[in-house]
């Protein structure tokens, strides 16, 4: 007899349930992974989608593509000056007694305060160094005349893309803003001239774009130049004409999205040949930093994520500065945000700092207005023969509201004191945070003198005419 026979009626019932409990999560697992096989499916053809599109269009999405858009936009006509530039100028600081060089030395430190005709200690070994390096200064001359950007030998390799030249870069304006210096201080406004035109084109030569990196380079380039300009302003050296070459050399005809969306194309394109690497090579496996393929899957829907993250930092808003620094502070939030989900860990660390780096270009710009500002206020003195009341008054002379008043819409701080007038900005405490501009004039006995950490003068944000 058929042993199951003598089951009870509830047997079958209990196990028609349990067959049924261990078929339903297959099958709801089943689902899930159809479900999500589909997302990334689709994920997978939008990203290609993209890419095709990118690749129409002339824009860089790898390291094969990144070389031939960089190739396109960059001239190699003044390549071998450019070396020889930046060989000449890393020998200068082996010279004789360079280490006691101003900008240039380990020992020499930043001139807070230089004044034309007054003593110098350093003045005879200066001019002792600038002969020296004139070949250096005469072939910068050559270089400058050549198109630019300048092309440079680059490998292109993601993360690992080494940027030497737009680095060494530095060290040609380090050596045009000691002659600069030395111009200034012997009055010598030719020869000061041709320093800050040589700066100004040494910049466009390595204003390549590659990526935020070498922009924060060319911003430090011009940065370097602006600050100059500001110190020739503290005695009066320069005649209307040369006031007025000054002040248009301020003015730039390319807007701040053409340069930001050229910035960030290059940006993009380093961040995705840098995630190709690491999904060829299973992940990152470095000191301090670790990354896993495996626990952190690059998933096509991750990287759908990135691209449009990427995207959507590249679309500035038709917006004033004031609105800009919104709406960089709100994508930090969003990308913050995003970071908690499943492509957290590949947002942190391919992701770029915009707000920091949008915080960066308006400083920039608030320099260019504020040094504007002061190149306005000594026309208005050699054209009124005394200083103006207030700074609306530099109207007369074509300023207007927006050159005298930095990106958060706040008039500069002005004063006049006798014979000497004062105009200072707001005080950088971080990489995207400043103060207001202050109602009364800083000293040094401020609450931000002193916590100053730098050996430079601590209010490098007030500017001093007499």
């Amino acid at each position: 007899m058929n042993a199951l026979t003598h089951k009870p009626r509830w047997y079958a019932s209990n196990l028609r349930w349990y067959v049924l409990i261990a078929v339903v999560p297959v099958m709801l697992g089943l689902i899930a992974t159809a479900y999500w096989g589909t997302q990334e499916w689709l994920a997978s053809k939008a990203n290609q989608t993209q890419i095709a599109s990118w690749a129409r269009e002339g824009i860089p999405y790898n390291n094969v593509s990144l070389k031939e858009w960089y190739t396109k936009r960059t001239y190699t006509a003044g390549t071998e000056d450019w070396f020889t530039v930046l060989d000449l100028c890393t020998w200068g600081t082996g010279t004789k007694s360079a280490e006691k060089l101003p900008y240039l030395g380990a020992d020499g430190k930043e001139l807070p305060e230089l004044i034309p005709g007054c003593p110098w200690p350093e003045e005879a070994l200066v001019g002792d160094y600038l002969k020296e390096m004139e070949p250096a200064i005469r072939l910068i001359e050559k270089a400058c005349q050549h198109p630019t950007p300048v092309r440079f030998p680059i490998g292109f390799d993601g993360f690992g893309t080494l940027l030497e030249y737009q680095q060494n870069s530095r060290s040609v304006l380090r050596l045009l803003n000691l002659d600069f210096d030395y111009a200034y201080h012997q009055r010598d406004t030719k020869r000061a001239m041709r320093d800050l035109k040589l700066m100004q084109a040494t910049a466009k030569a390595f204003d390549s774009r590659e990526t935020i990196v070498s922009e924060l380079v060319n911003v430090a380039l011009r940065g370097m130049r602006l600050a100059c300009i500001r110190r020739s302003l503290t005695e009066s050296i320069w005649n209307d004409d040369d006031l007025a070459l000054l002040r248009s050399s301020l003015s730039s005809e390319e807007s701040f999205g053409e340069r930001w969306k050229d910035m960030m194309h290059g940006e993009r394109a380093f961040g995705l040949a840098g995630i190709a690497s690491l999904r060829a090579t299973g992940g990152l496996n470095e000191p301090g930093f670790e990354l896993n393929n495996a626990l952190h899957p690059l998933t096509p829907s991750v990287e759908k994520t990135l691209i449009e993250f990427y995207t959507k930092a590249g679309n500035l808003p038709n917006t004033d500065l004031k609105g800009l620094r919104s709406w960089a502070s709100a994508f930090s939030e969003e990308s913050g945000r995003a970071s908690k989900g499943s492509a957290g860990v590949w947002l942190s660390m391919v992701l770029p700092a915009i707000e920091a780096m949008v915080s960066a270009e308006i400083s920039e710009e608030d320099y260019v207005r504020w040094t504007r500002t002061a190149i306005g206020i000594r026309q208005y003195k050699n054209k009124k023969e005394k200083w103006p009341t207030r700074l609306r008054d530099l109207e007369e002379i074509g300023l207007t509201i927006e050159d005298y008043s930095n990106a958060n819409e706040e008039v500069f701080g002005y004063e006049v004191d006798g014979e000497t007038v004062y105009i200072w900005t707001s005080e950088l405490t971080g990489q995207s945070a400043r103060t207001r501009i202050r109602a009364v004039r800083p000293t040094v006995a401020s609450e931000y003198a002193n916590g100053a950490q730098s050996g430079v003068d601590s209010l490098y944000y007030v500017l001093k005419l007499q």
